[in-house]
Protein backbone atom coordinates (compact mmCIF):
# COMPACT_ATOMS: atom_id res chain seq x y z
CA UNK A 1 0.00 0.00 0.00
CA UNK A 2 1.16 3.52 -0.76
CA UNK A 3 1.81 5.84 2.17
CA UNK A 4 0.38 9.29 2.87
CA UNK A 5 1.65 11.72 5.49
CA UNK A 6 -1.19 13.84 6.86
CA UNK A 7 -0.09 17.12 8.50
CA UNK A 8 -2.54 19.00 10.71
CA UNK A 9 -1.90 22.39 12.32
CA UNK A 10 -5.17 24.05 13.39
CA UNK A 11 -8.47 22.37 14.15
CA UNK A 12 -10.83 25.03 12.78
CA UNK A 13 -8.95 24.91 9.47
CA UNK A 14 -8.31 21.18 9.32
CA UNK A 15 -11.79 20.10 10.36
CA UNK A 16 -13.01 20.84 6.83
CA UNK A 17 -11.01 17.89 5.48
CA UNK A 18 -10.84 15.49 8.43
CA UNK A 19 -13.76 13.39 7.10
CA UNK A 20 -11.55 12.22 4.22
CA UNK A 21 -9.31 10.34 6.66
CA UNK A 22 -11.39 7.13 6.96
CA UNK A 23 -11.76 7.04 3.17
CA UNK A 24 -8.02 7.38 2.62
CA UNK A 25 -7.29 4.68 5.21
CA UNK A 26 -9.24 2.13 3.15
CA UNK A 27 -6.63 2.27 0.37
CA UNK A 28 -3.46 3.77 1.83
CA UNK A 29 -1.25 3.63 4.91
CA UNK A 30 -1.49 6.87 6.85
CA UNK A 31 0.89 8.61 9.24
CA UNK A 32 0.12 11.83 11.07
CA UNK A 33 2.13 14.92 12.05
CA UNK A 34 0.54 17.27 14.62
CA UNK A 35 1.90 20.84 14.64
CA UNK A 36 0.96 24.21 16.15
CA UNK A 37 -2.51 24.12 17.79
CA UNK A 38 -2.85 20.39 17.14
CA UNK A 39 0.36 19.61 19.04
CA UNK A 40 -0.66 18.30 22.50
CA UNK A 41 1.79 20.72 24.16
CA UNK A 42 -0.06 23.76 22.77
CA UNK A 43 -2.44 25.44 25.25
CA UNK A 44 -5.96 25.14 23.84
CA UNK A 45 -7.46 28.67 23.62
CA UNK A 46 -11.18 27.89 23.73
CA UNK A 47 -13.73 26.26 26.03
CA UNK A 48 -13.58 22.66 24.74
CA UNK A 49 -10.36 21.06 23.49
CA UNK A 50 -11.41 19.71 20.11
CA UNK A 51 -8.14 17.80 19.74
CA UNK A 52 -9.74 15.23 22.03
CA UNK A 53 -12.57 14.85 19.52
CA UNK A 54 -10.06 14.50 16.69
CA UNK A 55 -8.14 11.82 18.56
CA UNK A 56 -11.31 9.92 19.41
CA UNK A 57 -12.58 9.98 15.83
CA UNK A 58 -9.44 9.69 13.73
CA UNK A 59 -6.31 8.43 15.51
CA UNK A 60 -7.39 4.84 14.84
CA UNK A 61 -6.69 5.37 11.12
CA UNK A 62 -3.01 6.31 11.53
CA UNK A 63 -0.11 3.90 11.89
CA UNK A 64 2.28 6.46 13.39
CA UNK A 65 1.70 9.84 15.04
CA UNK A 66 4.43 12.51 15.35
CA UNK A 67 4.50 15.89 17.11
CA UNK A 68 7.54 17.07 15.15
CA UNK A 69 8.56 17.75 11.56
CA UNK A 70 11.55 15.47 12.07
CA UNK A 71 10.22 12.39 10.31
CA UNK A 72 11.54 10.21 7.50
CA UNK A 73 9.96 11.86 4.45
CA UNK A 74 11.45 9.30 2.09
CA UNK A 75 8.76 6.80 3.16
CA UNK A 76 5.83 8.72 1.70
CA UNK A 77 4.20 8.83 -1.71
CA UNK A 78 2.09 11.92 -0.94
CA UNK A 79 1.84 14.59 1.77
CA UNK A 80 -1.43 16.36 2.63
CA UNK A 81 -1.40 19.49 4.81
CA UNK A 82 -4.52 21.09 6.29
CA UNK A 83 -3.43 24.69 5.58
CA UNK A 84 -1.69 26.59 2.80
CA UNK A 85 -0.19 29.47 4.79
CA UNK A 86 3.61 29.77 5.18
CA UNK A 87 3.42 29.29 8.96
CA UNK A 88 3.41 26.69 11.71
CA UNK A 89 6.11 24.46 10.24
CA UNK A 90 4.51 23.97 6.83
CA UNK A 91 7.35 25.58 4.79
CA UNK A 92 9.81 23.36 6.69
CA UNK A 93 7.76 20.27 5.83
CA UNK A 94 7.72 21.38 2.21
CA UNK A 95 11.48 21.84 2.21
CA UNK A 96 12.04 18.28 3.44
CA UNK A 97 9.46 16.53 1.28
CA UNK A 98 10.47 13.77 -1.14
CA UNK A 99 7.13 13.56 -2.92
CA UNK A 100 4.20 15.69 -4.06
CA UNK A 101 2.76 17.92 -1.33
CA UNK A 102 -0.86 19.07 -1.56
CA UNK A 103 -2.13 21.80 0.75
CA UNK A 104 -5.69 22.84 1.60
CA UNK A 105 -7.31 26.24 1.65
CA UNK A 106 -6.95 28.28 4.83
CA UNK A 107 -10.44 29.59 4.19
CA UNK A 108 -12.00 32.82 3.02
CA UNK A 109 -9.12 35.27 2.68
CA UNK A 110 -7.81 38.07 0.50
CA UNK A 111 -4.14 37.22 1.05
CA UNK A 112 -3.72 34.92 -1.94
CA UNK A 113 -2.10 32.02 -0.06
CA UNK A 114 -3.31 29.65 -2.79
CA UNK A 115 -0.91 31.47 -5.15
CA UNK A 116 1.95 32.73 -2.98
CA UNK A 117 2.51 29.33 -1.36
CA UNK A 118 3.40 27.61 -4.63
CA UNK A 119 6.92 26.13 -4.43
CA UNK A 120 7.34 27.34 -0.84
CA UNK A 121 4.50 25.64 1.06
CA UNK A 122 2.94 23.31 -1.51
CA UNK A 123 3.11 21.86 -5.02
CA UNK A 124 -0.66 21.90 -5.44
CA UNK A 125 -3.46 23.47 -3.43
CA UNK A 126 -7.09 22.48 -2.94
CA UNK A 127 -9.57 25.35 -3.20
CA UNK A 128 -13.32 25.37 -2.61
CA UNK A 129 -14.66 25.87 -6.13
CA UNK A 130 -14.01 26.54 -9.77
CA UNK A 131 -14.28 30.31 -9.51
CA UNK A 132 -11.19 30.41 -7.28
CA UNK A 133 -9.02 28.58 -9.82
CA UNK A 134 -6.42 30.79 -11.50
CA UNK A 135 -3.70 28.20 -12.21
CA UNK A 136 -3.40 24.50 -12.99
CA UNK A 137 -1.97 23.71 -9.55
CA UNK A 138 -5.22 24.79 -7.85
CA UNK A 139 -7.75 21.98 -7.41
CA UNK A 140 -11.47 22.64 -6.80
CA UNK A 141 -12.60 19.99 -4.31
CA UNK A 142 -15.23 21.70 -2.18
CA UNK A 143 -15.43 21.26 1.59
CA UNK A 144 -15.60 17.56 2.51
CA UNK A 145 -16.89 18.22 6.05
CA UNK A 146 -19.92 20.00 4.57
CA UNK A 147 -21.15 16.78 2.94
CA UNK A 148 -22.64 15.85 6.32
CA UNK A 149 -24.94 18.87 6.07
CA UNK A 150 -27.35 16.71 4.08
CA UNK A 151 -28.30 15.01 7.37
CA UNK A 152 -29.58 18.32 8.71
CA UNK A 153 -31.59 19.65 5.77
CA UNK A 154 -34.91 19.08 7.53
CA UNK A 155 -33.86 19.25 11.17
CA UNK A 156 -35.96 21.23 13.64
CA UNK A 157 -34.94 24.88 13.94
CA UNK A 158 -33.86 25.93 17.42
CA UNK A 159 -32.06 29.28 17.34
CA UNK A 160 -30.92 32.43 15.58
CA UNK A 161 -27.16 32.17 14.98
CA UNK A 162 -24.60 34.98 15.01
CA UNK A 163 -21.09 34.05 13.80
CA UNK A 164 -18.52 36.53 15.14
CA UNK A 165 -15.07 37.24 13.76
CA UNK A 166 -13.79 39.83 16.28
CA UNK A 167 -15.73 41.35 19.17
CA UNK A 168 -15.66 45.07 19.92
CA UNK A 169 -13.30 44.53 22.85
CA UNK A 170 -10.53 43.29 20.52
CA UNK A 171 -8.97 46.67 19.75
CA UNK A 172 -7.84 47.48 16.22
CA UNK A 173 -7.43 44.21 14.31
CA UNK A 174 -5.53 44.50 11.03
CA UNK A 175 -6.82 42.77 7.92
CA UNK A 176 -3.22 42.56 6.70
CA UNK A 177 -4.18 44.73 3.74
CA UNK A 178 -3.72 48.15 5.31
CA UNK A 179 -7.19 48.34 6.87
CA UNK A 180 -8.88 47.14 10.06
CA UNK A 181 -11.78 44.75 10.52
CA UNK A 182 -15.10 46.21 11.57
CA UNK A 183 -15.72 44.72 15.00
CA UNK A 184 -18.86 43.11 16.36
CA UNK A 185 -19.53 46.00 18.72
CA UNK A 186 -22.72 47.55 20.07
CA UNK A 187 -23.38 49.28 16.75
CA UNK A 188 -23.23 46.01 14.82
CA UNK A 189 -25.37 44.09 17.29
CA UNK A 190 -27.90 46.91 17.47
CA UNK A 191 -28.04 46.87 13.68
CA UNK A 192 -28.97 43.18 13.69
CA UNK A 193 -31.69 44.00 16.23
CA UNK A 194 -31.63 40.58 17.84
CA UNK A 195 -34.18 41.37 20.53
CA UNK A 196 -36.85 42.29 18.00
CA UNK A 197 -36.06 39.19 15.95
CA UNK A 198 -36.29 37.06 19.05
CA UNK A 199 -39.61 38.54 20.11
CA UNK A 200 -41.01 38.00 16.62
CA UNK A 201 -39.74 34.45 16.15
CA UNK A 202 -39.56 33.08 19.68
CA UNK A 203 -36.07 31.64 19.08
CA UNK A 204 -33.11 32.13 21.44
CA UNK A 205 -29.83 33.51 20.08
CA UNK A 206 -26.57 31.58 19.84
CA UNK A 207 -23.36 33.60 19.42
CA UNK A 208 -20.55 31.54 17.86
CA UNK A 209 -17.03 32.74 18.65
CA UNK A 210 -13.63 31.62 17.33
CA UNK A 211 -10.96 30.04 19.52
CA UNK A 212 -7.81 32.11 19.10
CA UNK A 213 -4.49 32.13 20.99
CA UNK A 214 -5.45 35.39 22.74
CA UNK A 215 -9.01 34.32 23.58
CA UNK A 216 -10.21 35.49 27.01
CA UNK A 217 -13.63 33.97 27.52
CA UNK A 218 -14.50 35.92 30.65
CA UNK A 219 -13.63 39.26 29.04
CA UNK A 220 -15.74 38.35 26.02
CA UNK A 221 -18.70 37.39 28.19
CA UNK A 222 -18.41 40.63 30.19
CA UNK A 223 -18.28 42.65 26.99
CA UNK A 224 -21.33 40.96 25.48
CA UNK A 225 -23.22 41.44 28.73
CA UNK A 226 -22.42 45.17 28.60
CA UNK A 227 -23.72 45.74 25.06
CA UNK A 228 -26.60 43.29 24.56
CA UNK A 229 -30.15 43.97 25.80
CA UNK A 230 -30.80 42.63 29.28
CA UNK A 231 -33.94 40.91 28.00
CA UNK A 232 -32.15 39.01 25.24
CA UNK A 233 -32.09 35.22 25.65
CA UNK A 234 -28.67 34.22 24.35
CA UNK A 235 -25.81 31.77 24.83
CA UNK A 236 -22.17 31.87 23.68
CA UNK A 237 -20.23 29.00 22.09
CA UNK A 238 -16.56 28.73 21.14
CA UNK A 239 -15.72 25.11 20.33
CA UNK A 240 -18.39 22.90 18.78
CA UNK A 241 -17.91 19.23 17.90
CA UNK A 242 -20.73 19.21 15.34
CA UNK A 243 -20.98 22.60 13.67
CA UNK A 244 -23.06 21.10 10.86
CA UNK A 245 -25.82 20.41 13.39
CA UNK A 246 -25.38 23.86 14.92
CA UNK A 247 -25.88 25.42 11.49
CA UNK A 248 -28.74 23.11 10.54
CA UNK A 249 -30.69 24.08 13.66
CA UNK A 250 -30.44 27.79 12.77
CA UNK A 251 -33.56 29.56 11.55
CA UNK A 252 -31.39 32.39 10.22
CA UNK A 253 -27.71 33.31 10.34
CA UNK A 254 -25.92 36.63 10.73
CA UNK A 255 -22.22 36.26 10.08
CA UNK A 256 -18.93 37.85 9.29
CA UNK A 257 -17.77 36.73 5.84
CA UNK A 258 -16.50 33.35 7.01
CA UNK A 259 -16.05 29.82 5.72
CA UNK A 260 -18.49 28.69 8.41
CA UNK A 261 -21.22 30.77 6.76
CA UNK A 262 -20.93 28.64 3.63
CA UNK A 263 -22.66 25.86 5.55
CA UNK A 264 -25.86 27.82 6.08
CA UNK A 265 -25.75 29.00 2.47
CA UNK A 266 -25.48 25.38 1.28
CA UNK A 267 -28.52 24.52 3.40
CA UNK A 268 -30.33 27.56 1.95
CA UNK A 269 -30.84 29.04 5.40
CA UNK A 270 -31.27 32.83 5.21
CA UNK A 271 -27.73 34.15 5.73
CA UNK A 272 -26.79 37.81 6.13
CA UNK A 273 -23.11 38.73 5.87
CA UNK A 274 -22.06 41.77 7.95
CA UNK A 275 -19.91 44.02 5.72
CA UNK A 276 -16.26 44.62 6.60
CA UNK A 277 -16.28 42.26 9.60
CA UNK A 278 -14.32 39.62 7.66
CA UNK A 279 -12.57 39.09 4.34
CA UNK A 280 -14.71 38.33 1.30
CA UNK A 281 -12.09 37.33 -1.24
CA UNK A 282 -13.21 35.52 -4.37
CA UNK A 283 -15.45 33.26 -2.29
CA UNK A 284 -18.01 35.90 -1.29
CA UNK A 285 -17.52 38.65 -3.87
CA UNK A 286 -20.59 37.57 -5.87
CA UNK A 287 -22.73 36.20 -3.03
CA UNK A 288 -25.57 38.69 -3.61
CA UNK A 289 -25.53 38.55 -7.41
CA UNK A 290 -24.68 35.01 -8.59
CA UNK A 291 -27.73 32.81 -9.15
CA UNK A 292 -25.40 29.78 -9.33
CA UNK A 293 -23.48 30.76 -6.24
CA UNK A 294 -23.24 27.35 -4.55
CA UNK A 295 -22.41 25.52 -7.79
CA UNK A 296 -19.62 27.97 -8.66
CA UNK A 297 -18.25 28.38 -5.14
CA UNK A 298 -18.26 24.86 -3.63
CA UNK A 299 -17.35 21.87 -5.77
CA UNK A 300 -19.93 19.24 -4.88
CA UNK A 301 -21.86 21.78 -2.83
CA UNK A 302 -25.22 21.17 -4.45
CA UNK A 303 -25.00 17.39 -4.17
CA UNK A 304 -23.02 17.22 -0.89
CA UNK A 305 -20.28 15.06 -2.39
CA UNK A 306 -17.14 17.19 -2.05
CA UNK A 307 -15.38 14.21 -0.45
CA UNK A 308 -15.69 12.30 -3.71
CA UNK A 309 -13.97 15.07 -5.67
CA UNK A 310 -11.21 15.32 -3.08
CA UNK A 311 -10.52 11.58 -2.89
CA UNK A 312 -10.62 11.18 -6.67
CA UNK A 313 -7.90 13.78 -7.11
CA UNK A 314 -5.73 12.18 -4.44
CA UNK A 315 -6.09 8.85 -6.22
CA UNK A 316 -5.11 10.42 -9.54
CA UNK A 317 -1.95 11.82 -7.96
CA UNK A 318 -0.99 8.50 -6.40
CA UNK A 319 -1.96 6.18 -9.21
CA UNK A 320 -1.31 8.30 -12.28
Amino acid sequence: MKRILFVTTQYRVGERIYPIIPNLAKKYKLDLVKLYQMDPSHAWPGDDDLRKYFDREYLQYFNNVFNTIDVDYSKYDLILTDDNRPYNGLPEVYGRRRCLLLACSHGVTEHGYEVSGKNTTFDGCFVFGNKEVTADYQIPAGIPANDELRKYKDIEKKHILVIVNYLGNSGNVSTGNGTFFKLFDKEVFDGINLLTLQLQSGYPVVIKMKSRPNTNIQEDMDYLHSILPVELDYSVLYDVENDNKLIGESVEVFSAPSTLALKSIQLQIPTILIPDTGQCGTVFDDYDTNENYIKDTIQGGLTFNSTEYFINYVEQCLNG
